[in-house]
């Protein structure tokens, strides 16, 4: 199957455990313990059914991987930092072959058809100038952004079981729920629709003047930092998701 036949033929499906775990690396135990903690959601549908997840979930769920196996943290406070991360929605809706093919049947557009290329193409995708990614530094500040520009959103607690956010940096609603979700804010991805329990907890403070140099000194010469490209984790588990790679070896 062509990587176009293999995109179109899951177009508005839905993915099992096996799917998940082909295209993300998240074991079935943990996909589980992930709902049982509300960091992901199942699609809805009756308990005896096979238990489904969209593609934002899936995407989601790719990202959470590399945290928890590589950077040594809990399912939830993985899922918690990146559920914190403002920014990292457009990236979500960005690389998505479904949506971008859509698109391309409009418009043309340069960034479209290089995404598609990158999504598509016979051999794996490679890392880019503008990728985005998420980053520890000195395994204490929570970043995102690109390379060259991380945006500071919050920390770690001192024994690194979870993120404390920066008021200002993250969602007004996900330190405060208002128990309500504008039209503005799609529910799909709105802190108050994505996460349940406990997960949906987070502790802020507001980030001094003194914080605030502190973390471009240690932005600016770090002793460590540990990151991962976003981009390129979507990329490959979408290719992994929809067997592109196989597809294109093949051919």
């Amino acid at each position: 199957m062509s990587p176009e036949s293999a995109i179109s033929s899951s177009e508005n499906s839905y993915f099992n455990a096996v799917d998940m775990r082909r295209a993300t690396g998240l074991s079935e135990r943990s996909q589980r313990e992930l709902l049982k903690l509300g960091i992901l959601q199942a699609v809805p549908q009756s308990r005896t059914a096979t238990r489904l997840f969209n593609s934002r979930m899936l995407k989601r769920a790719a990202v959470i991987y590399p945290l928890h196996e590589h950077g040594g943290f809990s399912l939830q406070t993985s899922g918690k930092i990146i559920y914190a991360d403002i920014l990292l929605e457009r990236t979500l809706e960005f690389i998505d072959p479904w949506r971008i093919r859509q698109r391309l049947s409009r418009s043309r557009a340069p960034g479209l058809e290089r995404e598609w290329n990158l999504l598509t193409a016979k051999t794996p995708p490679v890392t880019q100038p503008d990728d985005y990614y998420i980053a520890l530094i000195n395994r204490h500040y929570v970043a995102s952004g690109d390379a060259n520009q991380l945006r500071v959103y919050g920390h770690l607690t001192e024994d690194r079981t979870d993120i404390v956010v920066y008021r200002g940096f993250v969602w007004d609603e996900l330190i405060t729920p208002s128990g309500k979700i504008s039209d503005q804010s799609p529910s799909e991805f709105h802190p108050e629709a994505a996460l349940t329990g406990a997960s949906r907890l987070f502790r802020s403070t507001d980030i001094s003047t003194e914080e605030v140099e502190t973390v471009r000194r240690a932005h600016r010469s770090p002793v460590s930092k540990f990151s991962v490209n976003v981009s390129l984790t979507l990329r490959m588990a979408i290719r992994r998701l929809l067997k592109i790679e196989d597809a294109t070896c093949a051919n």
